[in-house]
């Protein structure tokens, strides 16, 4: 009997340590096309730790692939709404629309599955979200910050005014255009997501640093790219291999 006691004390302790060790040294996920260097790194690094993005195979997580509504809404109702998620649907992205419309968070959108998402309905979505968790929303003060803010529809301005000005979507170049007909790739929504969830934790945003080894480039100069390279905010380009 004494024996058994201690086998199985052992066998318990064993277990407890297993499990600890599979927690505190469990690795970050990693894929082969976002190395390091990659601007959008330790975002993307984030997102798939939390499992709010995954890859598309093969341990590839394509960042210069567009987005898709589908994508940008599966990536809210995981964090937010996954109390809201129902049975599989005839598409892998059906319980993930039913669960956006459940919790009201496609108001004012024209969000569509399939199709890509621009930066008017990506703000929406997450204005949308901001009001339905409670957070209190900032608007900008001076709206000429944003340099084609007449372009703005009325329906939009309240949404891109507070993600405008509480950093989770920022102008795409130095004048602050906002460029709301314009799409993201995945590794820019990594970043916005990222952002989103700094926000409601009751933060701050961050923009991405300058990677160093950058090159201005000004004027009429021309750039030839051979090989990868990935959008960087306010119109820069980060290459890497």
């Amino acid at each position: 009997m004494k024996t058994r006691r201690l086998a199985a004390g052992a066998m318990s302790i064993a277990l407890a340590v297993t499990m600890f060790s599979t927690t505190a040294f469990a690795a970050s996920v990693k894929f082969t096309d976002v190395p390091d260097s990659h601007w959008a790194s330790s975002s993307i690094t984030e997102m798939a730790d939390k499992g709010i993005m995954s890859g598309i195979g093969n341990n590839l997580f394509a960042p210069s692939n567009t987005l898709t509504g589908a994508e940008f809404v599966t990536m809210i109702v995981r964090h937010f709404y996954e109390d809201k998620l129902g049975t599989e649907g005839e598409k892998w992205y059906s319980e993930f629309m039913d669960a956006a419309k459940s919790a009201n968070i496609l108001t004012g959108t024209n969000v569509t599955a399939e199709g890509t998402i621009n930066r008017y309905d990506m703000a929406q979505l997450m204005y949308n979200v901001l009001k339905a968790e409670g957070i209190t929303t900032s608007s900008l003060s001076d709206t000429s910050k944003v340099s084609d803010w007449s372009a703005v529809p009325s329906t939009s301005r309240d949404a891109v005014s507070v993600c405008y000005n509480m950093g989770m979507l920022t102008g795409v170049d130095n004048k602050g255009t906002f460029n709301g007909t314009g799409v993201m790739d995945r590794a820019q929504a990594a970043v916005v997501m990222d952002r989103l969830l700094e926000v409601c934790s009751g933060g701050t945003p961050s923009t991405p640093s300058k990677p160093s080894g950058s090159l201005t480039l000004t004027n009429d100069n021309i750039l030839y790219i051979k090989g990868d390279a990935s959008k960087y905010e306010d119109g820069v380009f980060h290459l890497y291999n």
